[in-house]
């Protein structure tokens, strides 16, 4: 045990104890052209079954900046909306053991077919994925294949409250390819 912190073991086991957590089905349009990929649902967007519930995380500001999409609608007024913009959004991580919310207390995770959701929605030509996290279960999800021919996969700074590496302007400019690559319906 390290002076001051928990014993990982001990804390890995107890997690494991419960159930695991499970994921958020995807939001999906009839023809979409973006994902946006998140690596795992926070407690509350759990609890409430809606993607970005965090009323902290810059996520539904950010749409709002490229979309014109008011964070004042409903949810699911927010994704029909995001849908009809052909953006799609869904997480890396299906089920894991999860101890809060943060990325790092994610054990055991049971990723997402991407290869398979991509192949199901030809439309899509860019996956974004939300933050380091996410990307990097990205990566391990596709394998050296990488992704599908023709579908563009980046890495964007995460919308998380956590990541504070970023101003909300920064975040903002970065995330326009999503509204650049979209087209609206």
């Amino acid at each position: 045990m390290i002076e001051g912190k928990p014993d990982l073991m001990k804390r890995t086991s107890s997690i494991k104890d419960s159930d695991p957590k499970q994921g958020i089905l995807p939001i999906i349009g009839s023809a979409p052209v973006v994902l946006v990929l998140g690596s795992f649902p926070s407690a509350r967007a759990r609890t409430v079954g809606e993607y970005y519930a965090n009323p902290l995380n810059h996520f539904w500001p950010i749409i709002e900046e490229l979309f014109g999409i008011s964070r004042s609608l409903s949810y699911s007024e927010r994704v029909r909306l995001l849908a009809d913009q052909q953006v799609a959004l869904w997480d890396m991580v299906d089920s894991c053991y999860q101890e809060g919310s943060m990325d790092s207390t994610i054990y055991e995770p049971a990723l997402n077919d991407i290869r398979g959701f991509l192949t199901t929605h030809p439309t899509i030509r860019l996956v974004a994925a939300n933050g380091r996290t996410a990307e990097r279960f990205l990566k391990r999800s596709l394998g050296k294949a990488g992704p599908p021919a023709g579908v563009t996969v980046i890495s964007l700074p995460s919308t998380s409250p956590a990541n504070a590496r970023e101003s909300f302007h920064q975040k903002v400019q970065r995330w326009r390819v999503i509204r650049d690559s979209a087209v609206p319906s």
